[in-house]
């Protein structure tokens, strides 16, 4: 048990920590995996343009001081929708900053995909860490940033707040183990804050890791402290899930008035047409790409098996990434139509949509073995097993290249000129139709103008995303059309009181205006509820943060000790 001794002893985390030199070789390698996109432009796909279409008003809200939107307000040829109460706000947050640093969005994306590759690599060579030495656990995150599944959600699919949630993801496994083999206070603030982070991030994902979570719990649980792992991991996701309650407690509350609950399921989104190996037909595409890449990870990966042979001299180097290797088998069984039953009964999975998104957790997982199966398999250079131990490598290095041939090298890429270019078609478009509120319907009225109120005079006073001010002219009463999709959130008041509001046939917004000369005050507000959930966010930071801080102070204690102590309790750990 020397390693593991030593690898969790916060005591040696000083010493482990002043080595920057597999940050500084995987930060390179999640960088150099980025370098086709620094060279020849953004990878730009379908889901480029639904990425920012959020992105773009979001950082004007932030510049004008409203950090944290409710209303998309120029989509829609200027009706709006309620979609940033829907997804996740996390990468866009992230997408204002690098915005507001860079000056440029073109720079400010590359900079933030970038950013997210290296993230990701630290946290799958983090959690190899937890098992491995150094040098081994470097390749854990090197192997992560090739993983053929994980090059094309940026490349071919830019399915950009997945990647952001792959990055998250591995610190999920990292903490997890952490809090079933010490359970220690930083441990468990440390999963609260991935879970949170995960949430505000990427939905699907957030449903796919927290089942990870459990199954890998189980397996890394020691039998003499599983139920205490298990409040502590119940008491990290409870943590969690009260530090992003600001997001979700809407999206829950408010899930109903759109339309993704209530119109037919696009059949090309339904989980039962997106199992691999469902189809080989090129007619469902992404079951067809989805059964090529992989092929190509089953020859990236394939070598780890060889950590399930039997090293009665190395058990407990390989207990964690035979754990691993298990993770991987069970998220590939989670792709596949054998899992079809899971998917039905537990109905939260249903809307992961793709099966096929587990294999992100395959490739994590499957790097973390890999990894591990490098130094069994390098003893085996020089004797009769040499022919296989090249086998190896040639499948690797064919995974490698075909991901280079192909996801990459056939991406479409954007130079600045054309990506900036995109992103001016993007205000006013059409956004994805199950954002819309449920009682919108085709086709839309046209408007030439904000507000329509038949014979009447009308003159806009002011006109801001969640704020608006007209006046209407004295007159027969009538119903006023705005040029903005109902949502019960819209209050209409004049002279201090509320004005009866209602959707018109098309969802557009209609507002009951007296005989008299009437000046509307319409905003956007936001119900109660919104602030208790943000009481709640605030009061699950703090938590996270006291459990963190007690801890650091136990362990500023621990190192106020005399050296001669510290280094005799190393010593003993280390030998047992």
């Amino acid at each position: 048990m020397r390693e593991l001794s030593v690898a969790n002893n916060p005591a040696v985390f000083p010493r482990m920590a002043g080595n920057w030199r597999p940050i500084i070789w995987l930060t390179a390698a999640g960088i150099a995996a980025l370098v086709p996109a620094i060279i020849f432009g953004v990878p730009s796909n379908i889901d480029l343009s639904n990425h920012f279409r959020f992105a773009l008003p979001f950082y004007e809200a932030i510049h004008q001081g409203n950090f944290y939107p409710g209303w998309l307000a120029e989509s829609n040829y200027g009706y709006g929708d309620p979609s940033f109460r829907f997804y996740p706000p996390g990468l866009y947050y992230l997408l204002a900053i690098a915005r507001i640093v860079s000056g440029n969005w073109y720079v400010a994306t590359l900079s933030v995909i970038t950013l997210l590759s290296v993230i990701g690599a630290l946290g799958v060579y983090f959690w190899a860490r937890q098992f491995l030495p150094s040098q081994v656990a470097i390749w854990a995150g090197i192997f992560y940033v090739l993983a053929p599944y994980h090059l094309n959600q940026l490349y071919q699919a830019f399915m950009l707040a997945e990647f952001a949630g792959a990055a998250v993801l591995p610190f999920l496994l990292v903490f997890t183990e952490r809090v079933c083999r010490r359970g220690r206070g930083v441990d468990i603030a440390g999963l609260a804050i991935s879970i949170a982070a995960l949430v505000f991030t990427h939905l699907p994902l957030s449903v796919i890791a927290l089942l990870t979570l459990g199954f890998y719990a189980l397996l890394r649980a020691e039998r003499g402290r599983r139920l205490r792992a298990v409040i502590q991991l119940a008491l990290a996701i409870a943590l969690g899930l009260a530090a992003s309650a600001c997001y979700w407690a809407t999206m829950v509350a408010e899930l109903y008035w759109i339309r993704v609950d209530h119109m037919k399921a696009d059949p090309s989104v339904d989980f039962r047409r997106n199992f691999v190996f469902s189809t080989f037909s090129p007619e469902n595409l992404n079951v067809w790409w989805m059964n090529i890449l992989v092929f190509a990870s089953v020859a990236m990966f394939w070598p780890c098996v060889v950590i399930f042979r039997r090293f009665s001299d190395h058990k407990s180097s390989v207990a964690g990434p035979r754990a691993a290797a298990i993770v991987a088998i069970f998220s590939f069984f989670m792709t596949s139509p054998l899992s079809r039953p899971v998917w039905t009964i537990v109905s939260p999975l249903q809307r992961v949509q793709f099966p096929w998104r587990w294999l992100i957790v395959t490739s994590m997982a499957s790097s973390l073995a890999l990894a591990a199966a490098i130094p069994l398999w390098w003893t085996t250079r020089r004797d009769r097993k040499r022919p296989l131990a090249l086998l190896v490598l040639g499948t690797v290095i064919v995974s490698v290249a075909f991901s280079g041939l192909h996801t990459v090298r056939e991406a479409n890429y954007l130079d600045a000129a054309q990506f900036e270019a995109t992103l001016r078609q993007i205000p006013g478009s059409t956004s994805v139709s199950l954002w819309w509120p449920v009682w919108v319907n085709e086709p839309w009225k046209e408007m030439n103008n904000q507000v329509e109120a038949g014979p009447r005079t009308l003159s806009i006073k002011s006109w801001s995303p969640e704020e608006r001010t007209f006046k209407v002219g004295a007159g027969a009463a009538i119903e006023a059309r705005v040029r903005t999709f109902f949502y019960p959130h819209w209050v209409a008041t004049a002279q201090g009181k509320r004005l009866e509001a209602r959707p018109a046939g098309d969802g557009a917004l209609m507002i009951s205006i007296p005989a008299n000369e009437t000046v509307v005050n319409l905003e956007f507000r936001e119900p109660p509820r919104v602030f208790g959930a943000a009481l709640i966010t605030a009061m699950g930071w703090i938590a996270i943060m006291s459990l963190a801080v007690s801890n650091l102070k136990r362990f500023r204690r621990r190192n106020s000790r005399p050296e001669s102590s510290l280094c005799s309790e190393v010593r003993l750990q280390a030998n047992l």
